[in-house]
């Protein structure tokens, strides 16, 4: 196992005690191997998966795209918590993972600026903002797939910030919703982050999301409103590196490596 690892391990066990005294992690930045080191040391990963993490135990976290019992995937935390980054992980291991033809992206953001150091021209079709008439295209198009899956590539829909729905006309909401309840089925899987303060205004549009992913969420009662299962200790997850998620009856935790 890599020093740096052992390292981060250390320093995540202590962030998990200070969680459960109730004090905030401290400040400063956590030391993660990086993405190609960390792929390089992870046992082989399937091409059509896509890696989330690495759990405490060292083995990869995967979503594996022709199981579509997961459903759609939502990602909330605070700001800062590393949202963005996750989605962009996705892509770039797909970039050293995955051979061209096999697997395309697509990234609504309402900063799209915030998508210039992604260099993935195999797999990313494009960035467009929400409100962008593209991005409508694009929700019609894979809407259409839904029900009439001819296609055989997996296509992640990358949406950064569920909140920008609320932008789109109501014929581009009526496809997100098709897409978030069928798209897994027909190899069409929606990534979506939201805000923790944003996401309790949005129980309606929550509902569509079996699988929820958390990062850093400091308040209590948002943490407790947006998974009231006990043991997550939300507040107390490295900032921009570490993650959780329900599996069966426990929670499990992640790290996303850095990428840089």
């Amino acid at each position: 196992m890599p020093d740096r690892y052992q390292f981060a391990l250390a320093l995540r066990a202590l962030r998990e005690v200070q969680a459960e005294i109730g004090q905030d992690p401290a400040p400063g930045l956590t030391i993660f191997p990086g993405l190609a080191e960390t792929l390089d040391s992870a046992a082989p990963i399937p091409h059509e998966s896509v890696l989330f993490g690495i759990a405490i135990d060292g083995l990869p976290l995967l979503l594996h795209l022709r199981d579509p019992r997961p459903g759609p995937i939502l990602i909330t935390g605070d700001r800062g918590s590393g949202k963005t980054d996750f989605l962009k992980m996705l892509i770039l291991a797909a970039n050293r993972l995955v051979p061209p033809g096999e697997m395309q992206f697509a990234v609504l953001a309402d900063f799209p600026s915030e998508w210039d150091d992604i260099f993935a021209p195999e797999h990313l079709s494009g960035v467009w903002p929400a409100y962008d008439p593209h991005s409508a295209d694009l929700l019609n198009q894979l809407a259409w797939r839904v029900y009439t899956p001819s296609e055989n590539q997996p296509t992640l829909l990358l949406l950064d910030g569920l909140e920008s729905i609320l932008q789109m006309d109501d014929n581009s909401q009526e496809n997100f919703a098709r897409i978030l309840l069928n798209g897994p089925q027909a190899l069409i899987w929606p990534v979506v982050t939201v805000n923790a303060e944003m996401a309790v205004k949005l129980p309606a549009w929550l509902a569509y999301f079996r699988t929820r992913i958390y990062g850093r969420i400091s308040a209590p009662a948002t943490a407790e409103e947006l998974t009231p299962i006990p043991g997550a200790a939300l507040n107390g997850l490295f900032p921009g590196s570490q993650f959780c998620m329900r599996e069966k009856s426990h929670w499990l935790k992640f790290w996303l490596p850095s990428l840089h």
